[in-house]
């Protein structure tokens, strides 16, 4: 199974996305990537956002985590989103470490039907706009005392 990490960032009710054009149709996609062998969660999409869109993250909690399942074209696919508290630096297309044309304002309110992957917009719409700020308690590491 991939493991896949993710952030979502709020400005003003529109989120941060990264737009790609695939079948001659926009597709957003939360900044994110896989994480590689012994890289801790936080690290990875720190170091993803750092690469791809040249800013510094400051990454919350866990607010989803959804499973893509496999298909012919792809693995199996653990999708973990993060909150992201802040951003430091303008957000900006690295071409060197991504395929994505521009990054993309995604207003809050068209998440339900954006064409959005990981395709959580429907459940980020009700994150966002239920006030409730509900989130996944994220425990960095769960084998601290060493039972085992």
């Amino acid at each position: 199974m991939r493991v896949r990490v993710s952030a979502v960032f709020e400005r003003e009710q529109e989120i941060l996305c990264m737009k790609y054009v695939y079948g001659g149709k926009a597709v957003f996609a939360l900044p994110g990537g896989g994480v590689d062998k012994d890289v801790p969660l936080k690290d990875a999409i720190v170091v993803e956002w750092r690469n791809e869109l040249g800013v510094k993250l400051d990454v919350g909690e866990i607010i989803l985590i959804g499973e893509a399942p496999a298909t012919k074209r792809h693995t199996q696919t653990l999708h973990i989103i993060f909150s992201a508290l802040e951003i430091t630096g303008i957000p900006k297309i690295r071409p060197d470490s991504t395929h994505s044309l521009d990054i993309a304002w995604v207003p809050v309110e068209k998440l339900p039907k954006s064409p959005l992957y990981p395709d959580v917009g429907k459940q980020l719409y009700e994150y966002l706009t239920s006030g409730a700020g509900r989130s996944i308690a994220f425990i960095e590491n769960c084998m601290e005392r060493g039972f085992w």
